[in-house]
């Protein structure tokens, strides 16, 4: 029993394996579904996870995955609210995101004057669900630190190329003169804080 239990299941995986070939020609080979979204589906290959949005795929795949427009756009406002500033009582640095996917010039986004902090995130990355509310605790209740993010959406996107992000999250501290004081790989709140610390004082 137990060995067909077992063969049932990597008969299951197999399945679950599939070739995704996006609108405009990029495929991902033997990909497995690992989580559906309103506005598109997480893929597991070898090279990764990645998301791909429902507008990037036929219409075959929007249909095999029930895809929604109207979910889709209010899936996508919901997470701008999330995303939106919650100062508290108006003390705090506004947070902001300023990239998704797209290259962007972060000497533009610096809140000279203050400390930044730059996080690199994805909304399907689960270490960056544990950081991020930190990170806004953080800038929301501290007039000296300013937070802004960048979501790589994929990789391989302009930005994640742009940076050289192969892993998130990934923050930034900038001092403030806009000088860059440290980088902390993965959900490490503790290193974040020390680097901050470090930034007040001019790095």
């Amino acid at each position: 029993m137990k060995i067909f239990t077992f063969l049932l299941s990597c008969f299951a995986s197999v399945v679950l394996a599939d070739d995704f070939k996006l609108i405009n020609g990029r495929e991902y080979k033997d990909a497995t579904v690992t989580r559906v979204e309103p506005d598109g589906i997480v893929l597991r290959t070898n090279a990764g996870i990645a998301k791909v949005y429902f507008v990037e795929l036929p219409k075959e795949y929007q249909e095999r995955f029930k895809y929604n427009p109207a979910a889709a756009a209010a899936s996508s406002a919901q997470q701008a609210v999330n995303q939106a500033t919650t100062a508290v009582a108006g003390r705090g640095q506004p947070s902001e995101v300023i990239s998704h996917g797209e290259q962007v010039d972060i000497n533009q986004h610096l809140a000279l004057g203050n400390v930044t902090i730059l996080e690199f995130y994805a909304d399907w990355c689960g270490p960056c669900r544990l950081l991020t509310p930190s990170l806004e605790q953080m800038a929301s209740s501290d007039p000296q630190i300013a937070l802004r993010k960048i979501d790589i959406v994929r990789w391989g996107t302009p930005v994640a190329q742009q940076f050289n992000v192969n892993s998130v999250p990934l923050v930034n501290i900038y001092n403030r003169a806009g000088s860059l004081v440290g980088t902390v790989r993965g959900a490490d709140f503790d290193s974040v804080k020390r680097y901050v610390a470090q930034a007040k004082t001019g790095g």
